[in-house]
């Protein structure tokens, strides 16, 4: 009779721990729950496109300013204000010579942060 008590408890508390991990797991997975984080990338950056897109997880909206640049020259820019959790792609459309390369680089400031990326133009 006791060992079917142990094992019952066992199980019992084996389950409970199981569940009460799932939840904690659950959470963290979450990438805006209590994290402050953004990003911006390239959609594709093997190609010459220059469409990006700004991430927002700082657990407010927020409003981004960004800047292309092609050879340190600023081409273009504009600010954006993107809700909590969402993402903005940015399709720049830009008079590039096809025949030169250039080096592009898009900076992006919010508050006090700031982000950039580069590309080789080919």
């Amino acid at each position: 009779m006791s060992s079917k008590i142990i094992i019952i408890a066992t199980v019992v508390l084996l389950i409970a721990s199981f569940s009460a991990l799932f939840a904690v797991e659950l959470k963290n997975h979450d990438p805006d729950y209590k994290k402050s984080w953004s990003v911006v990338y390239f959609d594709n950056p093997r190609d010459n496109s220059l469409d990006f897109a700004i991430e927002n997880h700082e657990g407010k909206k927020m409003e981004y300013d960004y800047r292309i640049l092609v050879s340190d020259k600023k081409i273009a820019g504009d600010k954006i204000e993107i809700e909590k959790g969402a993402q903005q792609k940015i399709v720049p459309v830009l008079d590039l010579d096809e025949n030169s390369s250039a080096s592009i680089s898009v900076e992006v400031s919010t508050e006090d942060l700031k982000y950039g990326i580069h590309k080789n133009i080919k």
